[in-house]
């Protein structure tokens, strides 16, 4: 049952491979860019506070919009 459900499975497509492969390269750069200053662990975390927490407001704001206009 499991080789019948799973086996015609396709390879990922060249975009999920590509999108792998520059979030592995990232990764590293990142993760040899704090072992070589610490200090940026700071500034890298921050920066990620800011994006994701400026993403929700945004999404809220635009969702808020979204029912009053209803």
């Amino acid at each position: 049952m499991f080789l019948s459900l799973f086996g015609n499975q396709r390879p990922p497509s060249t975009g999920v491979r590509s999108g792998l492969l520059i979030n592995g390269i990232l990764c590293v750069i990142f993760g040899l860019a704090i072992l070589a200053a610490p200090d940026l662990l700071a500034f890298i975390v921050a920066t990620f506070l800011i994006v994701v927490g400026a993403s929700l407001l945004i999404a809220w704001w635009k969702l808020s919009n979204a029912l009053k206009g209803r």
